[in-house]
């Protein structure tokens, strides 16, 4: 089904698998942390996921435009979004509870 087309998988350096979600949308660009996982998404959307889990740390913001790719800065305070169109968003990051 299409629900089931798009998903995340975490696995161990040894192959284990350890978490796994479904996604509505194709990722087109992914960056990690220590302990998160940053994805673009070809619906226009930004995701902030916890490394280990998974789940959503924050509510995905949305851009008007697919998401080409993402990076987040040395200091982990912003994050980088370059879109299919030429431009690049700078969302402001910090503690879950703070973006």
């Amino acid at each position: 089904s299409l629900q089931e087309r798009f998903a995340l998988h975490l696995y161990s350096v040894n192959g284990k698998l350890l978490s796994s979600v479904p996604l509505d949308r194709e990722v087109t660009a992914m960056c990690l942390t220590e302990d998160f996982v940053v994805l673009g998404t070809s619906g226009c959307g930004l995701e902030i996921r916890e490394l280990q889990s998974l789940r959503v740390a924050v509510p995905p913001v949305p851009m008007r435009v697919p998401v080409r790719s993402v990076s987040v800065t040395k200091e982990r305070s912003h994050v980088l979004v370059g879109l299919e169109d030429g431009k690049l968003i700078v969302v402001g990051a910090g503690q879950p509870a703070e973006v």
